[in-house]
This record gives C-alpha cells, structure tokens and sequence, in this order.
C-alpha cells in the first residue's frame, strides 16, 4: 500500500494541469515577432528569439525549451500520470517510476523558475516547482519505509547499473567544467552564456544533480539501502534528460543552428545504455 496516495494524488492532478498548460503554451504560443539582435551585458550580439513565449531568449534557448516542452507535454506527463495510478494499487515498480517522473519535472521547473526570463508563467514554474518537490519527498519517504533490497532478484547488477550512474554523472561534469574553466582561464565569458547573467543550469547540475548520481552510483555498488533507492530515480531521471537533450539537438538542427553531430551521437548511446539500466531494474522487482 503506498502511504500518502491521497496527498501525492492531488498534488499530481495539479502539477499534470499546471505542467500541460506551461507545455503547452512553450510550444504552441509562438507566433507574432521576429528575431532580434541584442547587444548582452557582456557586450555580446545575441539573437534574441522574439515571438511567443520566449520572445526574450536567445534564439538556442528558446528552440531547447519548445523541444523540452514537447517532451515533457508527449512523454513526462502522461508518464507521471500512468505511474502515478499503477503505484496507487500498490505496484513497487509505480512508484519508483512516479519518483523518477516527479524528479524530472523538479529539475526541468527549477530550472525554469531560476534560469528562463521572466515571463507570464512565472507563477506557474514556482508552483510546479514546489508541488513537484512535495510529491517527490512524499513518495521518497513511502518508498524509505520498503525493504527494496529484498524486493529485488539476486541477480540484479548492482555493480553494473552503479558504475554506469557513476560514469556517465563523471562524464557530465567534465563536459560543464570544460565549458566552464577553459573561459574563466582565459578571463573570457562563455559564449553560451549569451545575455544571460550566470549559468543555471550548470550550477544545479554540478552541486546537486551530478553529485547525487555519483552517490547513488556508489552506495548501490556498496548493496546499501539508500542506493537502491536513489539509484532506479537518477537512471530515470537521467534518461529523461538525456531524450530532452536529443530532441534539443533536433530542434535546432531543423532550425538552422549548427550542432556538434558527435555529441548527438554520444547521447544517443548514453540513453540506450540508461535505458537497459531501467529496463533490469524493472525487470527484477518482485511485486
């Protein structure tokens, strides 16, 4: 039986609607407008996107946030939803999907609420923000009450499914920190940065996400309880992330962006791989 059904299940209804409308109007209200050249505090020339929602991001970002939009409208929310009712009949497997869902479209709002510019649905981004983080600890303390590691079959790879997280979370933060240090050496501001005032998402990922797979990576090779726990959320989590940045790359390939072709490549392994890891933790969960 999963404890606090009732208080996940509001919270769900609302972040479904709230995300469905934020999704919604990131994709389908971009008419009107044209692009526009902006010189940035960093004297920087960006083209700013100028239509829809985003008409005051950069065209990159503006095109990676109608592309996450897509997915977080066509593939987290009904996921959220269909975990989220197959965890309420008490499926094991629910709701650790419903965690890993949830802890997507924690990531995806905060970034919103602290990274996009301001723009009519700010309130929305705050509210998905805290009800998406209420219906996270919820369901993470009704799974801390589960004996995980005896619900799962021996064989599961322990060690196979932890170096992965470990890897690819390592891997990540080369990649930020590459982007990152190279200009602070050279006393230069990043060209993604563009008009923007400081690195969002880089931040969040390099103190909270990127460590949290590492952990999670190690505790599960250590059999510990607190690794079979965090580590099904971050492999889902990750995943999800890791088809939001594909369809990034898509999108601004289709709009006349160039694109590193090999990094593409490189993503489109990391999700295979993540979602082999899903598919044998899945795979042996006793019910």
């Amino acid at each position: 039986m999963m404890r606090y059904k009732n208080a996940v299940g509001y919270l769900t209804i609302l972040i479904v609607i709230l995300a469905g409308i934020a999704a919604a109007c990131g994709i389908f209200l971009a008419g009107g407008g044209k692009e526009v050249p902006l010189r940035s505090l960093h004297q920087n020339l960006v083209m700013v996107y100028g239509q829809g929602l985003y008409k005051n991001e950069s065209v990159s970002m503006a095109l990676q946030a109608r592309a996450q939009d897509g997915i977080t409208l066509f593939l987290g929310i009904p996921f959220l939803l269909w975990s989220f009712l197959i965890a309420r009949r008490g499926s094991l497997k629910g709701r650790f999907l419903l965690l890993g869902f949830l802890g997507y479209l924690l990531y995806t709002y905060t970034t919103y609420s602290f990274g996009a510019m301001y723009n009519g649905l700010f309130l929305v981004y705050v509210a998905l923000m805290s009800t998406c983080f209420f219906a996270f600890i919820l369901t993470f303390l009704s799974l801390w009450e589960e004996d995980i590691q005896s619900r799962l079959d021996t064989k599961f790879p322990e060690k196979f499914v932890g170096g992965i997280l470990i890897v690819t979370a390592v891997a990540a933060s080369m990649m930020w920190l590459k982007r990152i240090c190279i200009p602070l050496i050279n006393q230069e501001v990043p060209g993604e940065l563009e008009h923007y005032t400081t690195m969002v998402i880089q931040a969040l990922d390099l103190a909270i996400l990127l460590p949290t797979g590492i952990l999670a990576g190690i505790l599960l090779m250590k059999k510990n309880k607190f690794g079979y726990l965090l580590a099904p959320v971050m492999v889902i989590k990750q995943m999800v992330l890791v088809i939001v940045i594909i369809a990034m790359f898509i999108n601004q390939a289709v709009n006349g962006l160039s694109t590193d072709g090999s990094e593409l490549v490189v993503f489109l392994v990391i999700a295979v791989i993540l979602s082999r890891c899903l598919y044998l933790f899945l795979k042996n969960i006793k019910e």
